[in-house]
């Protein structure tokens, strides 16, 4: 027997429903993800607002008709992630969009590649299916892991910075500070070691500005061999962080001519033994 152009082919049955819930489900997921390391604020209506949106853009993709994936993925999932992120986050500037979208997509490939993991390492899928509950459960468990690494790190980033208080002109004056653990300038008479402050915060800090409290700073840097700044000592200065609160007495800070931090974050910057 002899058999010609047998062709053999496979049929599957798509549910537009449990599509929808399951990528809303993940929306949810990924945006909360996504709006906590943006430091936005997000509303659960927003969040969900932009869950919706991105399941509908998922299902319309997909039930399009001879279009190649990457040509849905580039013309169709990309600019609906964005949509996604500027409902649920009200981002104002394309660099926060664009960087909102690599958040949303990393942590999209971090929940995928956490459910083919444990698909990998148990049973779950063979007793339970691939059913829409499971993935969701599976999904949530991946969530609330990235979720607490999240709140770890930004923890730990947080103990970089503190709050700094100056006695100043009308009253003290008090400023971000991040303390630098590789800063290791010192005056070169006493040793002690050095705060840098923007020149700008010197505008309320004139009744520091004394000839017999001046400071000739040397210093050098990346891409600058040496060079000087000038500073002044300071008899109080507060320092209060995630620790407590503490004082030193006799400080010199030196006058850094410029932005300390371009996004305007910090105004300081604190050795570490000028830490709490």
């Amino acid at each position: 027997m002899e058999v010609k152009n047998c062709k053999v082919q496979l049929q599957g049955t798509i549910y537009i429903d449990s599509i929808f819930l399951l990528n809303m489900v993940m929306d949810l997921y990924l945006l909360s993800l996504t709006a906590r390391v943006l430091g936005k604020t997000a509303t659960c209506s927003r969040i969900f607002a932009g869950s919706v949106t991105g399941a509908a853009g998922y299902c319309i993709m997909l039930c399009l008709p001879k279009i190649p994936y990457v040509l849905k993925v580039l013309l169709g999932m990309v600019p609906i992630g964005m949509l996604m992120i500027r409902i649920a986050c009200r981002v104002k500037s394309f660099g926060e969009l664009l960087r909102g979208l690599g958040y949303l997509y990393f942590f999209s490939f971090l929940l995928g590649g956490f459910i083919i993991f444990l698909n990998g390492r148990s049973n779950i899928f063979t007793e339970y299916g691939d059913s829409t509950m499971v993935l969701a459960g599976l999904g949530f468990v991946g969530f609330a892991i990235c979720r607490r690494l999240i709140t770890v790190c930004q923890g730990k980033r947080k103990e970089h910075f503190c709050r700094v208080s100056i006695p100043g002109d009308q009253g003290p004056i008090t400023v971000a500070a991040l303390i630098d653990t590789g800063n290791g300038l010192v005056e070169p008479v006493s040793r002690k070691p050095v705060a840098i402050l923007e020149a700008k915060e010197w505008e309320n800090l004139k009744l520091w500005m004394k000839p017999e409290k001046y400071k000739i700073i040397p210093y050098h840097s990346i891409g600058k061999n040496s060079g000087l700044l000038e500073g002044y000592e300071i008899d109080i200065m507060n320092v209060q962080g995630s620790m407590g609160e503490k004082q030193y007495e006799k400080v010199i800070v030196a006058v850094f001519q410029g932005k300390i931090s371009q996004k305007g974050s910090y105004q300081m910057v604190l050795p570490p033994e000028l830490s709490i």
